[in-house]
């Protein structure tokens, strides 16, 4: 059974398949798709491209010369891709009762009643006289009749949006939009949004050109979206843009003038910050519903080593690496902290906000991207409910100026505020105006006021509004959701003709880094080290991504690299030590460790180490020599208790270890001090003692009986060379049990 689900599928396999060049492949995947929609016109188009293959085989194999050959196989790629987006539309068209095309009836059936079916050019329009009135100058200043304006503005956005192909129809009114000045600023971003949407349900080359051209705008807020809607639509069809060498040829031409590489940049960032939110939102569903992870004993914790210095067990990032984003520039020194916030608990705004995308503004598809703006006609009954107490012009220019709330927010707020008691009312009152007096001081900043700043501050906005739009609003199922994936837009071929500076993607990579996403950050300063082989930090970083991932043999690798260039730093030292003991190698280890004695010598976190590698291969004597050294170094640490105790144990030196053990439990034990304590009883032969120590492990609601098996199991041979009898194990865990 045909399904939407099932439609995507064949089409993006198809699409994937033709970016491999596995033609035949692709050929039978349309072949079935054409069959499922029963159309004629698709059966003798896919007849024809299925004979051109075959015929440049044919050549192919006979030897046959042809000098059009690479142009003939360019466009049938071109070709079947083009008709994949024909025969999925009708096919989503028939089988999907999507909203979209419901409303693509309505407008057709509408664009029917002027006799104009098939428009070829923009006098074919239904709404052509009223776009007259408005591009002939002085018949409607842009104040007058909101109704007629709002109605106009709303056509044009429909037909864009679903408009399957651009033709000179379309593409003259786009060129009409943006040189006629009565458009006003929020009208052309609306547009914008239009062909964003109209090229993500279906893909046309014209579409790509049209938002080139907004982005040239001189008026900021819609260059911005412009540019935005831009990088969006070549990455979801980065497969494709070879096949159109215009769009590459005309980015670079326009790239200086845009400063294409430095806007991609920012809009870059922001896009991959949205998976911060993605991640914070899953964290909050996990704490409702929290999970007991199961405990693995390790030596580790049953001597809490992590206790005895708390850079134990994980040495962090380097301290020499300057944080790329430690700082903001200049344009962002003034309002460092107040974006970061916004930018930490982005979730925090889409959870409060979500509540109340109830209002009928939210009910139109088009007004989860309109821009805000203080003229907006839906305001006005907002305005009405002015009060000496309640000024709601206040918060309308407030909102408008704040960097801090996307659009779409600014506008669940500004209608939240009729519900409000009035002497709530008065109260938000006075704390937004201190708020935006404080804000305005910031502001007035002359380099605040940069375009710059504009600039960024309408990407961030803007890329919030798609986020929600397409997490939440109620059309989000008919569209495909750009925020979904790994957003690696530095790996596609779009971002390789934009970019040059190698800068621009380290910048990228370290913001991953710097959020912990790893994976991605590694990825770069892999690509970058086949450019720059002997960039330390670079081996470094990369090193220590292999390190949070697991990857522990590639790990070692690096910071081996960097050792042949060089002495490793101390960092570097600590890290690969802490690489060796996870491999389980603690003789490496433990050389490793005695490297870095050499560059900071008595330090306790060392010492411990290196002490902890020779208890791990046996030699419980050096151990204790290092474990004493700490214990010397730092007077009373209750920490180094356990070790010291164990090893005293595991040298059969039982009395000295009952020793320990009891300062152990002067303090606060846990549920392995109780069974390392029990293990002691037993082999001083009191196991009624030692009963009693192991039943208090396990009354830890932390630590369950499967735990203590785990335990048991793991330190037999440690038992039984302490004078216990084989077959008594097995008695005394029934008995417990």
């Amino acid at each position: 059974m045909i399904n939407v689900s099932k439609i995507k599928g064949q089409y993006q396999q198809l699409c994937h398949l033709v970016s491999a060049r596995r033609v035949k492949d692709a050929l039978d995947i349309l072949s079935r798709m054409v069959g499922e929609s029963g159309y004629s016109d698709f059966f003798i188009q896919q007849e024809h491209l299925e004979h051109t293959y075959e015929q440049m085989l044919k050549y192919m194999l006979e030897g046959v010369q042809d000098p059009e050959r690479d142009s003939v196989y360019h466009k049938l790629l071109t070709s079947i891709l083009e008709l994949a987006d024909r025969v999925k539309d009708k096919l989503m068209e028939s089988h999907s009762g999507w909203h979209t095309y419901i409303l693509k009836h309505e407008v057709d059936r509408q664009q029917a009643l002027t006799g104009k079916r098939v428009i070829e050019t923009m006098d074919d329009l239904s709404f052509k006289r009223e776009l007259d009135e408005i591009i002939d100058e002085g018949q409607i200043s842009p104040g007058a009749d909101d109704d007629r304006r709002r109605k106009l503005s709303a056509d044009i956005f429909k037909h864009l949006w679903l408009s399957n192909r651009y033709s000179e129809a379309e593409n003259s009114l786009s060129a009409a939009i943006i040189s006629c000045r009565d458009f006003l600023w929020h009208e052309k971003s609306l547009f914008i949004s239009a062909i964003l949407l109209s090229g993500l349900r279906y893909w046309d080359e014209e579409k790509v050109h049209r938002l080139m051209d907004f982005a040239g705008e001189e008026d900021q807020e819609v260059s911005a979206r412009a540019l935005v809607a831009l990088v969006i639509l070549l990455y979801q069809y980065d497969h494709r843009i070879e096949f159109y060498p215009n769009i590459i040829h005309r980015i670079k031409l326009i790239s200086e003038d845009l400063k294409l590489e430095q806007n991609l940049e920012k809009i870059a960032l922001q896009l991959i910050r949205t998976r911060d939110t993605l991640e914070i939102g899953r964290k909050l569903q996990e704490d409702l519903m929290p999970e007991m992870a199961k405990l693995k004993p390790k030596l580790e914790d049953k001597l809490k080593m992590d206790d005895i210095r708390d850079e134990l067990l994980e040495e962090g990032r380097n301290p020499d690496w300057e944080s790329v984003f430690s700082e903001s520039d200049d344009l962002y020194r003034k309002v460092d902290e107040f974006m970061k916030l916004q930018m930490e608990v982005a979730d925090v705004y889409m959870t409060t906000f979500a509540h109340l995308k109830q209002f009928p503004l939210f009910n139109e598809l088009s007004n989860w991207l309109f821009p805000f703006h203080h003229a907006n006609p839906d305001l006005k009954e907002l305005y009405d409910a002015w009060t000496d107490s309640f000024d709601p012009g206040l918060f309308v220019d407030g909102l408008k100026k704040t960097p801090f709330l996307c659009n779409s927010d600014k506008y669940s707020f500004i209608f939240n505020l009729r519900f409000l008691p009035e002497e709530q009312k008065k109260m938000l009152s006075t704390a937004f105006l201190m708020e935006m007096e404080g804000m305005q001081d910031i502001l007035e900043d002359e380099k605040l006021g940069s375009g710059d700043f504009i600039m960024r501050t309408v990407f961030i906005q803007y890329i919030q509004d798609l986020y929600r739009f397409f997490k939440i609003s109620p059309f989000k199922n008919e569209f495909e959701d750009v925020f979904d994936g790994k957003l690696d837009l530095y790996r596609s071929d779009f971002f390789s003709h934009i970019v040059e500076d190698d800068s621009i993607t380290r910048n990228i990579a370290e913001y991953f880094f710097e959020k912990d996403h790893f994976e991605e950050a590694l990825d770069i300063f892999e690509m970058l080290l086949e450019k720059q082989a002997d960039d330390r930090e670079l081996m470094e970083k990369a090193g220590f991504c292999n390190q949070k991932l697991g990857r522990f043999n590639k790990a070692v690798r690096y910071y081996q690299q960097i050792g042949l260039s060089g002495d490793l730093n101390l960092w570097a030292l600590k890290n690969l030590g802490i690489c060796y003991r996870k491999l389980g190698d603690y003789h490496q280890a433990l050389h490793v460790y005695e490297k870095a004695s050499v560059l900071q010598p008595d330090d306790q976190t060392i010492e411990s180490l290196t002490g902890f590698c020779h208890l791990k291969l046996g030699d419980f004597d050096t151990a204790l020599k290092h474990y004493f050294k700490i214990e010397y170094l730092n007077p009373g640490n209750p920490h180094i208790l356990r070790p010291i105790a164990w090893c005293y144990f595991a040298l059969g030196e039982l009395k000295k270890a009952d020793k320990y053990f009891a300062k152990v439990f002067e303090g606060k034990p846990g549920y392995y001090d109780y069974i390392n304590y029990g293990h002691l009883q037993w082999a001083l032969g009191n196991k009624k003692d030692a009963v009693e120590l192991y039943l208090q492990s396990l009354r830890d609601l932390d630590f369950e009986m499967e735990d203590f098996l785990n335990t048991i199991e793991d330190e037999r041979s440690i038992l039984l060379k302490k004078g216990i009898n084989k077959k008594d194990i097995p008695l005394m865990l029934y008995y417990l049990q």
